[in-house]
């Protein structure tokens, strides 16, 4: 059973900078073609001050900026052997380009535990990450539902 008391606890802040390579090879990896996500040159001709991130890029965030995100889990009695990701939604607040220094910070918004009827139980938990840039404005709000099994 998941301890409710960890609701409302944030994780240390973490950096990550946008990096046009990286905003690249996850469209490559998707198959998104769309020449902004692949030349400055060509984000730049379409209005763009530089590559911008596509809408699927934060997915990469969590992964890339925040090594130390495991630990955390284990730290507030998250069980990561036994993880299942539910779902992952995001909030565009501003647009975020390559060479954008981003700090994020996570925060366990939600918990709760359910019973199965063979006496089984499993834990859904919302977390949720607030990016901000090198300028201080918020850009984007992560939610991730996990499921401990």
């Amino acid at each position: 059973m998941f301890d409710q008391s960890k609701i409302g606890q944030s994780f240390p802040s973490f950096t990550y900078q946008v990096e046009r390579c990286k905003i690249h090879e996850l469209n490559l990896a998707i198959g998104d073609e769309n020449p902004i996500y692949h030349s400055k040159e060509a984000a730049q001709a379409a209005g763009y001050p530089d590559v911008p991130a596509s809408p699927t890029t934060p997915t990469t965030f969590q992964f890339w900026g925040n090594p130390d995100f495991v630990k955390h889990l284990v730290a507030i009695g998250v069980n990561v052997m036994r993880i299942i990701h539910g779902e992952e939604e995001y909030e565009y607040l501003a647009p975020i380009y390559a060479g954008d220094v981003l700090t994020g910070v996570t925060t366990l918004v939600d918990g709760k535990s359910r019973q199965g009827k063979d006496g089984s139980s499993m834990d859904i938990l919302t977390l949720e990450t607030r990016y901000t840039n090198q300028n201080g404005q918020e850009v984007l709000k992560e939610r991730q539902v996990l499921i401990v099994r």
